[in-house]
């Protein structure tokens, strides 16, 4: 089965309330789910790990869809 989707955008984001050891930016996304719109924090390294395991999956990602490609 292929899910057809729009495309999404991930904005940096500075840490405002940055504690010590913590990242000094994060990546920021909004995504809408069953139970609403949510938002999510990612670091580089998440972005990444999550980045190598789509390539690493083609099979188990999302496709484009035809509006998405005219539109974003």
């Amino acid at each position: 089965m292929s899910i057809k989707t729009r495309v999404g955008r991930v904005v940096e984001v500075i840490n405002q309330g940055k504690k010590k050891n913590s990242s000094d930016t994060y990546y920021s996304v909004m995504l809408k789910g069953n139970t609403g719109i949510h938002e999510f924090l990612f670091t580089k390294v998440e972005l990444d790990v999550a980045l190598s395991r789509a390539r690493k999956n083609v099979e188990d990602t999302l496709q484009q869809s035809l509006i998405s490609k005219i539109i974003d």
